[in-house]
């Protein structure tokens, strides 16, 4: 059995008209939301609020994301106003443009031109709750301080990381090769997805460089005369907390939890924790 054109076209409108009456009986008032798939997410119950309403966190650490919601859903605050806690964690710049962009996020922590990018203060009131310190970026290497030139670099294995977003990592190395006039395609690019995994690059010798910034616990395994700086100003991540209803009393919990964190905290960088504005509560 042959379909005529004309009969292959009758029967397309009438399937969408029976679409169209299907929609209207179910009287769809609003389309669904739905949350952006990711699957490095964890949950825990606040014990004190029944409801479903859940407390969102996105940020780019695992770590971070497990300590940060274990520590608000046992904040008194958060749970007289939420049933649960739930933090997702990305280096993904996507994701953060699903959860902050779209405003799905209630705290995040990204950084400023990100934000700006999105129009998040704007758009959906994200306000600053806490800032870690800006920092250099340098050129790190095993056994020979890094020169900034066309003719050391080329034919150097870098090391780099994997998501576009990292400032130290990527923006401002890629932006150091375009400088020097080197063509990603000449390069011997090696990516990983942490700055601890490049540093394990680099130890193993399978890349001359990396890209990153200076910690502490570098000294145990790498020297300070092979590190060249390429940007000494980079901005610190910051964190943002939606405040489109002015919720004063979140704003102060989540700072408080931030700062608490902050103080038991391994690490010199991640333990200068800045808290503009203060939140004081009468």
């Amino acid at each position: 059995m042959t379909w005529s054109k004309t009969s292959l076209i009758f029967l397309a409108l009438l399937l969408c008209s029976v679409l169209w009456l299907l929609a209207q009986r179910l009287h769809l008032k609003e389309p669904p939301t739905f949350m952006p798939l990711i699957q490095q997410n964890a949950e825990c119950s606040t014990g004190t609020n029944k409801s479903s309403s859940a407390l969102i966190l996105f940020m780019n650490t695992e770590s971070v994301a497990r300590n940060l919601s274990q520590a608000l859903c046992e904040n008194q605050v958060v749970g007289k106003q939420f049933g649960k806690v739930r933090a997702f964690w990305s280096h993904s710049e996507a994701q953060v443009l699903q959860f902050v962009g779209k405003g799905i996020a209630d705290l995040a922590l990204i950084k400023e031109n990100l934000l700006e990018a999105v129009e998040g203060e704007s758009t959906y009131g994200y306000k600053m709750v806490a800032a870690y310190p800006d920092y250099s970026a340098y050129l790190i290497a095993m056994r020979e301080k890094p020169l900034i030139s066309k003719e050391y670099l080329l034919g150097k294995r870098l090391g780099l990381l994997d998501y576009p977003t990292s400032r130290s990592g990527h923006i401002i190395p890629i932006q150091l090769l375009k400088s020097l006039n080197l063509p990603l395609d000449n390069m011997q690019i090696a990516y990983a997805n942490s700055h601890t995994e490049l540093r394990k690059l680099l130890t193993s010798g399978q890349v001359d460089i990396i890209s990153s910034f200076w910690r502490e616990s570098d000294e145990t395994i790498l020297s300070k005369n092979y590190i060249t700086p390429i940007e000494q100003a980079v901005s610190g991540s910051k964190w943002y907390l939606k405040m489109d209803t002015n919720n004063i009393d979140l704003f102060c919990a989540v700072q408080h939890t931030l700062i608490d964190i902050a103080r038991n905290q391994n690490s010199s960088y991640f333990s200068r924790l800045t808290t503009e504005p203060n939140c004081h509560v009468e």
